[in-house]
């Protein structure tokens, strides 16, 4: 093909560009084509057509994308999408320091966020995985007794469409010895059909599995999917293997499906068992009669087109027949006048019921908050990092301005370099969301009770990472892109110089470093409030000393009811434990301090206390062996102790607490005064006080001392079926002493289950709230205190580097080297002065915001706020001290040569 016609064929190729392009560009399109077109036919004809074919293909794709360009006003997003991002990633891998630190930034913080919605997601916004979950309610107001249960379960059909009742419990599958405790439930027999959950194998029960004494399978369990997978390995032949639930032998007749959980989000109820089978646990067949516990949630599917007020409304106008057939007789006459008249209400269930929503709900939304102001931290921190490279960047953008490229183009590279820097820290962050949220989760567990919330990524934690993401390249990217408006073509002919006139003091880095200081000193206050709240807590006096101290919690349902063996037992396994090498003292109780079981009973009004409430007269009951408060390192402050005389034929003895006499008696004195209360049931006992005792915490340390009675375990007509064995050890750890006293226990009676644990471990498990919001609210307040440290140390290096001339010229004309580190220092302290008035500002109002988690000390604590206030300071003039120390040694002849 001649040369004039392969030009006329180019010529034509070049139509498919816009007449505006061809006038800049045709000239050297052409002669790269003649080059190209050369090579290529000396390649042969194979090559002579690719070269044609790939020639033809780029010039009707690059035309149409120039056109199309120019029709929508300068923006092309396949040009975006390729040119762009092409040339940022070539950017940034210039700069792989920068672009380092810039996408572990955005990946800690993105990762935080996301970890902490994803555990927000689970526990609030995730619906249960169940049939049609926006059509569940549930009781309101606690949790409900059986007879109540039952009364709404003969009526449910003329209520709701169907409800059934459930009770999340841990539940012991060991025989004896050392207990093997899991999540279960005690639910009626409709739970699964209600809830719409088929089973991966086998079958669900039904109602006629839930009837008092078994039904014609006898005791039956449905398991979990995950415990079929742990425990049972997965096996087909896994329906019809036994179980042993709390001394109960049931046999196994279907898993649920994978995902159900149950209705109780934050906890895996493994092991499900019918509620009639209660009746063949020993000692339990009275909590389906008691009409004084209160222990089942109840919850029921609304009718199609049935609202949750038609529901109540229906509930309501029943509400006398159940109350009237539900009345505890055991109450006083004022009580059951209120219980009459106590309305029934329905809220939405759709999420499911949880104690841990309720518990951590509030925290982890305050701590969410502090982690996306650490995130606002890192994106001004990223801002003035990009804003710098920006400056040193004038002389390139100026080049390219003056071969044609428009602000907007150039705008548009910067904000590519920031979306694919925002994409990358949101990638990594995703991945660090996936470790740190089951390492949360971890830190809501307790020995006593584990946590399984779902964190899988659904489409609101997709959209929550898009739209932080987002947000944060908006947020660090803007100022850069918005900063090419003054690129002229001047800058396109001066190199890279220092400056003699200074940046302004209050321009757009100097901004986002007082915001950062701000944002950092309210942090800094919220991470001491919270570490001095854990403080006071793990320093407030608990009444007794709990180092040393191990509980023993032993199941005796396998001896049966009866009273004189249960007590022969409970003595002889204090007796081994008293026993073993390094144990002091031992003693029995049914409850312990700090633990997770209460007691209350109401003390009939005396003079002093004729204008309580029944609540204001219910304090906690202990029961206790003489010694026990021996062994607890307690006082007896007036009277006596118990001894070996205080048994059934006894007169009835009591020991309060300082604060139980204080509120029963006054000033009088406690001891030989009589109270009485029903104690064991409906039966009203008189008791002698023989002494006064140290208060003791029993709830938690936030809660402080409550009036407590003690009563001796001899004079109890029902010994009940669970106790506590508390040994003091004298030497020795913790972990030799818990394995003596298994063999002991294992020794002195076969035939019961225990647990054994560190009273500490309690102790600890009672701030488990404020120690996980201390550990995170520490963690990111430091973390905003190093950014903001990070950021006033960048705009002093760059602020020197910048006037590097003005400063060789001042000491060139004098000025001695402290004048130098006070010039340096001056402007950064203006900044920390601007950043720290906002701060406390910020800080006085947000406190507000979470004072109800704060305990021994006031939410505007003034020293809180001065130390606070102090670490900034000291740490910013740290971190303005090294390009001060750089500046006072700069050589004024070398620097005015580089000018």
């Amino acid at each position: 093909m001649r040369e004039p016609r392969v030009d006329r064929w180019y010529g034509l190729l070049l139509r498919c560009y816009p007449p505006d392009f061809r006038a800049r560009f045709e000239a050297g399109m052409r002669d790269t084509f003649r080059r190209e077109h050369a090579r290529a036919r000396a390649g042969g004809l194979t090559a002579l057509t690719a070269f044609w074919l790939w020639t033809s293909i780029d010039a009707a794709r690059f035309g149409w994308a120039e056109r199309r360009r120019r029709r929508r006003g300068e923006f092309s997003m396949t040009s975006f999408l390729t040119v762009d991002f092409r040339d940022a990633l070539r950017s940034l891998r210039a700069s792989p320091v920068i672009t380092l630190i810039a996408i572990l930034s955005l990946a800690l913080g993105i990762g935080a966020n996301t970890a902490l919605f994803s555990i927000l997601n689970s526990l609030l916004l995730k619906t249960l995985p169940v049939r049609d979950p926006a059509a569940l309610v549930i009781l309101d107001d606690g949790s409900w007794t059986n007879p109540i249960w039952e009364q709404i379960r003969d009526r449910r059909h003329d209520l709701f469409e169907d409800a059934f009742a459930w009770s999340g419990t841990r539940v012991n599958l060991s025989t004896r010895g050392e207990t093997d405790f899991v999540d279960g439930a005690w639910a009626s027999g409709g739970m699964f059909e209600v809830l719409g959950v088929k089973p991966a194998l086998g079958r669900t029960f039904t109602e006629a599995d839930d009837v008092r004494g078994g039904g014609p399978d006898g005791p039956v369990a449905v398991v979990s999917y995950g415990f079929w997978q742990r425990r049972l390995g997965g096996a087909p032949d896994a329906i019809g293997r036994h179980l042993t639930v709390d001394g109960l032998d049931v046999t196994i007749i279907g898993v649920t499906q994978r995902g159900f959980l149950g209705p109780d989000v934050g906890r895996s109820t493994d092991v499900i068992v019918p509620i009639g089978a209660l009746t063949l646990v020993p000692g339990q067949a009275k909590m389906l009669d008691g009409r004084s516990i209160w222990w089942l949630e109840i919850m029921a599917r609304l009718k199609p087109g049935q609202t949750i007020d038609e529901a109540t409304g229906r509930l309501n106008a029943v509400r006398p027949q159940i109350r009237e057939a539900t009345m505890p007789q055991d109450w006083g006459a004022k009580d059951q006048a209120g219980y009459m008249a106590e309305p029934l209400t329905l809220s939405s269930a759709a999420t499911g019921d949880s104690d841990l929503r309720r518990a951590y709900q509030s925290p982890l939304q305050i701590v969410l908050v502090v982690v996306g102001a650490v995130l606002a931290i890192a994106c001004a921190n990223l801002a003035n990092l990009l804003l710098a490279r920006a400056a040193s960047r004038r002389h390139e953008l100026g080049v390219r301005f003056v071969l044609g490229a428009t602000r907007f183009r150039l705008a548009k590279q910067l904000l590519a370099e920031t979306g694919m820097l925002a994409g990358a820290g949101a990638a990594i962050g995703l991945l660090v969301a996936r470790w740190a949220g089951p390492l949360l989760v971890r830190q809501l567990e307790t020995p006593t009770s584990g946590v399984t919330l779902d964190l899988s990524l659904d489409w609101r934690v997709l959209v929550f990472t898009v739209g932080v993401t987002a947000v944060t390249a908006l947020v660090f990217g803007l100022a850069p892109a918005l900063g090419v408006s003054g690129i002229s073509a001047a800058d396109a002919f001066k190199e890279q110089t220092r400056t003699v006139s200074g940046d302004r003091r209050f321009g757009l880095r100097n901004v986002l470093v007082a915001v950062q200081v701000a944002l950092s000193l309210a942090l800094v206050v919220g991470g001491l409030l919270f570490v001095q709240t854990l403080t006071a807590l793990s320093t407030t006096p608990l009444g007794f000393d709990p180092e040393g101290l191990v509980a023993i919690n032993v199941d005796a349902r396998e001896l049966g009811n009866d009273r004189d063996a249960r007590l022969q037992v409970y003595g002889g396994l204090q007796q081994a434990a008293a026993a073993v090498p390094g144990v002091s003292s031992a003693a029995l109780s049914v409850l312990t301090p700090v633990g997770s079981m209460r007691w209350n009973t109401i003390v009939e009004a005396t003079p002093a206390t004729a204008g309580l409430s029944d609540r204001q007269r219910a304090p906690w009951v202990n029961i206790v062996s003489p010694g026990w408060f021996r062994t607890f390192g307690m006082r007896i402050i007036d009277g006596r102790d118990f001894n070996a005389h205080d048994t059934a034929g006894a007169p009835r003895v009591v020991i309060v607490s300082e604060s139980f006499a204080r509120r029963f008696f006054g000033n009088d004195k406690a001891v030989g005064q009589e109270i009485r209360s029903a104690l064991e049931g409906p039966k009203v006992n008189a008791f002698r006080i023989a002494g006064v005792v140290n208060d003791a915490v029993y709830s938690t340390p936030r809660k402080g001392f409550e009036p407590t009675i003690y009563v001796p375990v001899a004079q109890l007509d029902e010994v009940l079926s669970s106790a506590v064995v508390s040994v003091r050890a004298t030497s020795g750890s913790a972990e030799t002493l818990s394995r003596d006293l298994s063999v002991a226990m294992a020794r002195a009676d076969p035939r019961v289950a225990f647990t054994i644990r560190p009273l500490s471990t309690q102790l600890r498990a009672s701030m488990r709230q404020e120690r996980l919001v201390a550990m995170l609210g520490g963690f990111f307040g430091a973390l905003a205190l190093l950014l903001a440290v990070i950021g006033l140390y960048g705009v002093a290096s760059h602020s020197v580097t910048r006037r590097r001339a003005e400063i060789g010229i001042r000491m060139a004309l004098g000025a001695e080297p402290r004048k130098v580190v006070r010039l340096v220092l001056g402007r950064l302290g203006w900044l920390l002065a601007a950043g720290m008035a906002l701060g406390i500002g910020l800080s006085w109002w947000s406190v507000r915001l979470f004072e109800q988690l704060l305990f021994g000390l006031e939410a505007r604590d003034p020293l809180t706020f001065a130390l606070a206030g102090g670490i900034l300071l000291l740490a910013g003039l740290l971190a303005g001290w090294l390009p001060a120390r750089r500046a006072a040694r700069i050589d004024p002849v070398q620097a005015l040569r580089e000018a």
